[in-house]
C-alpha cells in the first residue's frame, strides 16, 4: 500500500514535470521549430559533456599531484627520522611515550602530598629525562611538549619537597658534634654515611668537612638520601 502511494506520488511528479517542460513550447510547434529545438539541446548536451570531461581530466591531474607530493612529504619525514636515529615506528612510540607521561604527571598533581607514591615520582622524572635525552625531542612538536611537561614536573615536584631544617652545631666536649655524628642523628638521616649531603648544602660555610664550629646553623635538606648523597667525591681536595 505504502509503495503504491510513493509510485502515484512520483508519477505525479513527473506528469507535473513533463507537463512543467512542454509549457515553454507554444501549443503549435513545428517540425522545423522542433527539430532546432533538439539541436540547441544536443549542442548544450555535448558542451556539457566536454566540460564534465575536461573536469575529469583537471581532477585527475590534481589527484596525481597529490598523491606526488604527500610522497615527497613522506620522504622527508623519513630522511627527518632518520637523521634523528629513528624511524616513523620510533617516532609513533615516543610520540605514545610523551603522552603516557603528560598522563603520569596529570594523575600524580591530583593526588595529595600523603597519597603520593614516591616509586611513581621517580619513574616519572626518569622517563622525563630519557625523553629529553632522545634525539627525536629535536622535532618541533616534541621539543615543546617535552619542555612544558618538564618545566610543570619541576615546578610541581619542589612543591613536594619539605621545607628544610636547621641544625646548630653544639661542642665537640658536650655533644660529640661533626658532620658524622650529626648525620647519623635518627632526626636528621639515620645514617652517618650520609654526611657528604650535609656538607654539600653547607659549602658556603663549611670549607673543610672535617673542621665545623659551635653555633654554626646547618641547612638540613628533608630529603631521602640518595646513594649520591653518601659520594665523598672532593673531601680529600679539601683536606690539603
Amino acid at each position: 500500500m505504502k509503495r503504491n502511494h510513493i509510485l502515484s506520488i512520483a508519477l505525479g511528479l513527473g506528469l507535473f514535470t513533463a507537463s512543467t517542460a512542454f509549457a515553454q513550447y507554444p501549443a503549435e510547434f513545428t517540425k522545423d521549430q522542433a527539430d532546432s529545438t533538439i539541436n540547441v539541446r544536443r549542442a548544450e548536451v555535448t558542451r556539457l559533456e566536454g566540460e564534465i570531461a575536461g573536469a575529469k581530466v583537471e581532477l585527475d591531474r590534481v589527484n596525481s599531484d597529490v598523491t606526488k607530493r604527500l610522497a615527497e612529504v613522506n620522504s622527508c619525514q623519513e630522511a627527518l627520522y632518520a637523521m634523528l636515529g629513528s624511524n616513523r615506528a620510533g617516532y609513533n612510540a615516543y610520540r605514545e611515550r610523551l603522552a603516557r607521561a603528560e598522563q603520569e604527571l596529570g594523575a600524580l598533581r591530583g593526588m595529595t602530598a600523603a597519597n603520593i607514591n614516591m616509586d611513581r615520582v621517580n619513574t616519572l622524572e626518569n622517563e622525563i629525562r630519557a625523553l629529553r635525552g632522545d634525539k627525536l625531542v629535536l622535532t618541533r612538536e616534541h621539543k615543546n611538549r617535552v619542555q612544558a611537561m618538564s618545566n610543570g614536573y619541576i615546578s610541581w615536584k619542589r612543591g613536594l619537597v619539605p621545607a628544610n631544617d636547621v641544625y646548630t652545631v653544639g661542642t665537640w666536649r658536650e655533644n660529640r658534634d661533626c658532620l658524622w655524628n650529626i648525620a647519623k642523628k635518627p632526626e636528621i638521616y639515620n645514617d652517618a654515611f650520609a654526611w657528604p649531603k650535609i656538607w654539600r648544602a653547607n659549602m658556603d660555610q663549611i670549607r673543610n668537612p672535617d673542621i665545623i664550629h659551635p653555633g654554626q646553623q646547618l641547612s638540613i635538606v628533608k630529603t631521602e638520601v640518595t646513594p649520591g648523597d653518601r659520594d665523598a667525591t672532593g673531601y680529600r681536595r679539601t683536606r690539603r
